[in-house]
């Protein structure tokens, strides 16, 4: 069974309200067998209660990371566990390099919302694998990343030809890192593909995919 999945949210902004998209991600972690737990406290991420999870979910936007808490969620990732970020997973915790290092990139800007053409990057790898095309009206991040330090799983060319990432994979020490730029929009969650997207992206940082 994949287990215990922390899913974390929170904001310092208007956008990216929890009560939204919340429980559209937890609805899609408990699909794929995740007990999962919505949470705004940081402070779970200095506990010897993060112990009990082996997944942590991301959905948090501008918020800041305290040494402890930085502390406890690299170490506990470090492990062997695992680290899924949803879109404004790149737009927050921007006080930690480490944070971001271990997540593979971070948020610089974003154009108006347009319709989004996923291409699939690494269609053989198993979180992709099979899915059909997908076409999303959604927010496209524009992300500050290293394509030597990923796996990238999808791009689009939907607003530069040369290619915007979407989706990618990363180990940090012995832990897994999935993250996926898509997911401002609550439509978004509703779509069969995106959800088995992020069920199986779940699964694998959890180790069981």
């Amino acid at each position: 069974m994949p287990g215990r999945a922390l899913l974390l949210g929170g904001m310092t902004t208007a956008y990216h309200q929890f009560w939204i998209n919340g429980p559209a991600l937890r609805d899609i972690l408990e699909h794929h067998g995740f007990q999962t737990y919505l949470s705004e406290d940081l402070e779970v991420l200095a506990s010897p209660g993060l112990g009990n999870y082996n997944l942590v979910v991301n959905l948090t936007t501008g918020r800041d990371l305290s040494a402890a808490q930085e502390a406890g969620l690299l170490g506990w990732l470090r492990s062997g566990r695992g680290l899924v970020g949803i879109h404004n997973a790149a737009d927050t915790f921007k006080n930690s390099s480490a944070y971001i290092s271990a997540l593979g990139g971070k948020f610089i800007t974003h154009p108006a919302q347009l319709d989004i053409e996923v291409q699939y990057s690494a269609p053989a790898h198993p979180v992709v694998a099979g899915l059909p095309p997908l076409t999303v009206h959604d927010e496209l991040y524009l992300l500050e990343w290293d394509p030597s330090r990923v796996q990238l799983l999808a791009r689009t060319t939907s607003h530069d030809p040369g290619g915007t990432p979407l989706c990618w994979l990363r180990d940090e020490g012995q832990g897994r890192v999935f993250y996926l730029s898509l997911g401002h929009n609550r439509s978004t969650y509703d779509d069969p593909t995106f959800r088995e997207w992020v069920g199986r992206g779940a699964r694998w940082a959890a180790g069981e995919l």
